[in-house]
C-alpha cells in the first residue's frame, strides 16, 4: 500500500486526477444543461427506422436470445451499468495511478474531453432515441439521470470511451492488468447492442468518434499550470477528496436500485 500513499502524495498525479474529475462534471453539467439546449436538437428517430437492422421485432428477438442465457444476461448487464464510468475510473486508476504513466494519461483525458465536445455537439444539433424508449420494452428505465439521458444515443458515448480505452492500452497489452482491461472494455459494445440500449449504427459512430479522438489528442500535453505546484500538497488532498466525494455523491443519486429488481425479475421470468 506504500505506493498508493506515494501516488497520493505526488502533485503530478493528484493534479491530474482533479483534471479527470473535472473533465467527468463537465459531462454531467452539459447533461443537466440539455434539458434547455435539447429545446432545438432535431429527432431524427423516425428517418432512422427507414434503416435495416432497426425493426421491432430484430431489437425484441436479440434481447430475448440474451435473456435466454442467464449467466450472459447478468454479465451483460453488468458490463454496462459498470461501462461508461467503471471504465473511466478503471483506465485513471490503472494509467495513472498505478503505472505513473503521464504522457498516456495526458492524452486519456484530452481524448475524454474531445469525446464529450464533439458527441455533446452532434446531441445538440440531432438526437435519436435508444431502441427500448423506441419499442417501449418492458423493464428498462425511460427517465433521464445525471449521467445520461435517453436522446444521448448517436453515437455511443460508452463506445466511443471504451475504443480510446482499448487503443491506449495497446502498447502495454503484454501486461496482464492491461489484458484484463481491453477484455472488459470490448464486451460493452455487445453489452449496449444486445441488451438493446443502442443501435448498431450508434456503435459504430462512437467506434469512430473514439478512433478520431484518439488521433487528435496525439501529442497534446495537457499541461499543468506552474502556480499549482505551489499549492500545499494538502490542499490538493482536500480538494481531491471533495471532488471524489461528489462523484459518489453523483452516483449515488443517479443510481436506479429498481433496475437490479427488473434483471432479476428476467432471469426468474426466462430461466
Amino acid at each position: 500500500m506504500d505506493w498508493i500513499k506515494a501516488r497520493l502524495s505526488d502533485p503530478e498525479v493528484l493534479v491530474r486526477l482533479n483534471g479527470f474529475f473535472l473533465s467527468y462534471f463537465g459531462w454531467m453539467f452539459f447533461g443537466v444543461l440539455y434539458s434547455f439546449l435539447g429545446r432545438w436538437s432535431v429527432d431524427l428517430t423516425p428517418y432512422f427506422l427507414r434503416l435495416p437492422l432497426t425493426s421491432r421485432h430484430f431489437v425484441v428477438g436479440l434481447i430475448d436470445f440474451t435473456r435466454s442465457i442467464p449467466p450472459l444476461y447478468v454479465l451483460f448487464n453488468g458490463v454496462y451499468y459498470i461501462g461508461f464510468t467503471g471504465s473511466i475510473a478503471f483506465m485513471v486508476l490503472y494509467l495513472l495511478i498505478y503505472l505513473r504513466d503521464f504522457e498516456t494519461s495526458d492524452r486519456l483525458l484530452a481524448s475524454y474531453i474531445l469525446s464529450y465536445l464533439f458527441a455533446g455537439m452532434a446531441y445538440v444539433v440531432f438526437h435519436i432515441y435508444a431502441p427500448h424508449v423506441v419499442y417501449h420494452l418492458p423493464g428498462y428505465t425511460s427517465g433521464n439521470t445525471l449521467l445520461t439521458r435517453q436522446e444521448f444515443v448517436l453515437p455511443s458515448l460508452h463506445n466511443t470511451i471504451i475504443t480510446v480505452n482499448i487503443l491506449l492500452l495497446w502498447k502495454y497489452r503484454d501486461r496482464m492488468g492491461a489484458r484484463v482491461l481491453i477484455f472488459l472494455n470490448g464486451l460493452i459494445p455487445f453489452a449496449t447492442f444486445f441488451l438493446g440500449h443502442h443501435w448498431v449504427y450508434d456503435i459504430f459512430t462512437g467506434f469512430l468518434l473514439g478512433i478520431f479522438a484518439c488521433r487528435l489528442s496525439k501529442g497534446i500535453a495537457m499541461g499543468i499550470p506552474r502556480k499549482l505546484y505551489n499549492w500545499e500538497l494538502s490542499s490538493l488532498r482536500k480538494i481531491t477528496v471533495v471532488n471524489f466525494v461528489l462523484v459518489l455523491i453523483i452516483l449515488l443519486v443517479a443510481l436506479n436500485p429498481n433496475r437490479i429488481v427488473e434483471i432479476i425479475n428476467g432471469i426468474v421470468e426466462n430461466p
